[in-house]
């Protein structure tokens, strides 16, 4: 179902780029010690991952909640981080994939992740799953992640082991939101992300050469100014899309919104300035687990509220934390401690 959001943007921020671009300014402390873990995945690459607490400490029952960054993000992302601070602060437990090629090394094989690519995803929740059997575990994914969580619920349909999900300012339909990332003042998002993409395969290429599967020289990735542009040269042939708008076509979450079993909850703002109100989907698109709620204003991963500017609310991480608790009393009579 749609439902209107409790969200009320703080007075100072009621512009969409604002409440996408502040936040990253608010300094963001770690609360925990992290713990860092190389993560094998079945074709001989790894992610990098990022525990709020050593796995080896970890209780029975006590709440797993794995992260998923946007794109070119990590655990250096300011959004991130702040939601890993909000899942130790709660005593659960925060788990954030940095995606391949987002942590520290330079991964192993060509291959990306993407909007779509769930089989990452797939394998670190049955990795979990299997390790903590007894423990309740939950998903958020933000932007790109989000994208990707929504898609990989709908894919397992009844057989998903998370308890619940949140995907946060997620790009349901990538072929819109890559044509409004371009539009206006959004343009500058578009650079900057694209500048970042641009560099990494610049980096890869360097390093594997001719291995490099994809026929593109460095001064043809300099070429490349928009994502569009980036899709179709390097994020579709290298993935094993035939174009942009096939990956875009076949990642798009939208299209699972309807075979999700999972509750999950959507939080998204009609004033997004990466995508267009075109992407919200209609009412017979979503299944009966899914909630979504929509606010007139937010940006983009953004939904600052409060009264004062030096002590704002970061009402997603908030409102993230009444869904799992609300969703641990639905399943089992009892909220987390």
């Amino acid at each position: 179902m749609i439902i209107k959001s409790t969200f009320k943007p703080a007075w100072w921020l009621n512009n969409r780029h604002l409440q996408t671009i502040v936040p990253r300014f608010y300094s963001v402390p770690n609360t925990f010690k992290p713990f860092e873990q190389e993560f094998a995945l079945s074709d001989g690459d790894f992610v990098e991952l990022i525990w709020s607490q050593s796995p080896a400490y970890i209780n029975e029952n006590t709440p797993i909640v794995i992260v998923l960054h946007g794109l070119e993000g990590s655990f250096d992302s300011f959004y991130a981080k702040r939601m890993m601070n909000a899942i130790h602060q709660k005593g659960w437990v925060g788990l954030l994939m940095q995606f391949r090629g987002c942590g520290k090394k330079q991964n192993r094989l060509a291959k990306t992740y993407h909007s779509g690519q769930t089989e990452d995803v797939s394998e670190l929740v049955k990795y979990v799953n299997k390790k903590f059997p007894t423990n309740p575990l939950y998903s958020v994914g933000f932007s790109l992640g989000g994208n990707m969580l929504a898609k990989y619920l709908g894919e397992e349909g009844d057989k998903s082991v998370l308890s619940g999900g949140i995907v946060i300012s997620a790009p349901l339909d990538l072929s819109l939101c890559a044509h409004a990332i371009g539009q206006g003042f959004s343009a500058v998002y578009q650079k900057y992300l694209v500048d970042k993409l641009r560099k990494k395969t610049k980096d890869k290429l360097a390093l594997m050469k001719e291995r490099f599967p994809v026929k593109v020289s460095a001064e043809q990735l300099d070429d490349i100014k928009i994502l569009t542009e980036f899709d179709e040269a390097v994020t579709a042939p290298i993935n094993g899309f035939k174009s942009a708008a096939d990956y875009y076509a076949k990642s798009s979450a939208n299209k699972f919104l309807g075979s999700i079993a999972t509750p999950t909850l959507v939080i998204h703002a009609k004033d997004d300035p990466f995508m267009s109100a075109e992407v919200i989907p209609n009412e017979g698109m979503l299944s009966n687990a899914v909630r979504f709620e929509l606010s007139k204003s937010g940006g983009h991963v953004g939904f600052i509220s409060g009264l004062n500017p030096f002590k704002p609310v970061f009402w997603a991480e908030k409102r993230t934390i009444e869904f799992i608790q609300q969703e641990q009393l639905n399943k089992f009579g009892h909220t987390f401690a």
